[in-house]
């Protein structure tokens, strides 16, 4: 039994009338006949009892009417979720970021995108830049905003932009009243990094900025995140490095100023596979390229 013949005896059944159905279908009425025909032959009922004054359903036709327009309407859903997922209008998206894209405008581009696209379920995994690209590698994840890296084919990159670094200061410390810090009041004081084993990288960037100056900080406490960070500067135990991307969502009692000069911004970038993408996650893709990454400067939209 072909779709198509249950679609020639629904519209014959709902015009009870063979010529009418056959202008509908856009086909001659001995064809349509005769796929009726072959229908009956192959249940082995009569759907219509053909008359001088048109045809009415049989009993059997009568049964099959319903069941014939729900299967239709089940293959046209089943094209339908498939031409949906073809094109990334369904599907899971699996991302995973790092915690400096983890801002409020972040969190609302991707309550855009799940307006925009209701039928694409969203997964996201928070995590350091190495662990998120061993996901990217395995699998696991499908699309991670986190840290650019070298040139590699098995992946696309798409820079977002830079995030600026500022200097996290408990609200009552004396160079919290200053609008920048000059690089040379780090000489000795005592800065807050996390921990290698956690974020090997983190704070290398202010670290070599010092080391340019002849800056030599004193490294007495570490963190096992960015949340534990903040909290040991809210604690008055130092000040620390810290994305300027976050300053909205920190606790009360912290403060965050420009160090002169300036820290080189760190890139924030888009990376997902070069080959095999699912529609869905190049549909992310580009919703982010479009909308771009609020808080970065030089943002490339690509």
């Amino acid at each position: 039994m072909e779709l198509r013949h249950l679609r020639y005896f629904i519209t014959v059944a709902e015009t009870l009338n063979f010529s009418r159905a056959a202008r509908i279908l856009n086909i001659a009425q001995p064809p349509l006949s005769a796929q009726v025909r072959s229908l009956e032959a192959e249940l082995g009922v009569e759907l219509f009892e053909r008359g001088p004054r048109g045809v009415t359903l049989t009993k059997a036709g009568r049964a099959l009417l319903p069941a014939a327009q729900e299967a239709l309407a089940a293959a046209a859903r089943a094209a339908e979720a498939a031409r949906d997922l073809a094109t990334g209008r369904t599907g899971t998206v699996r991302l995973g970021l790092i915690t400096p894209c983890a801002t409020t405008e972040v969190a609302a581009a991707l309550r855009d995108f799940n307006r925009a696209f209701p039928l694409v379920r969203l997964r996201v995994r928070h995590d350091n830049v190495e662990t998120l690209r061993r996901l990217l590698m395995a699998g696991q994840i499908d699309v991670a905003l986190t840290r650019p890296s070298q040139s590699d084919p098995r992946w696309r990159q798409q820079p977002l932009g830079t995030q600026e670094q500022v200097l996290a200061l408990p609200e009552d410390h004396p160079w919290a009243k200053q609008r920048s810090i000059p690089i040379r009041k780090l000489q000795g004081a005592p800065l807050l990094l996390i921990n290698s084993d956690s974020n090997p990288h983190y704070g290398q960037r202010l670290l070599g900025l010092c080391a340019r100056h002849g800056v030599q900080p004193a490294i007495d406490h570490a963190a096992g995140d960015l949340a534990a960070l903040v909290w040991l500067v809210s604690a008055g135990l130092g000040v620390a490095p810290y994305p300027g991307s976050l300053a909205a969502t920190a606790p009360r009692g912290v403060v965050f100023r420009p160090l002169r000069p300036r820290v080189s911004g760190l890139e924030v970038a888009l990376m997902w596979a070069a080959k095999g993408a699912p529609p869905a996650t190049l549909e992310f893709v580009r919703f982010l390229r479009r909308v771009g990454f609020p808080g970065c400067s030089a943002i490339d939209r690509g």
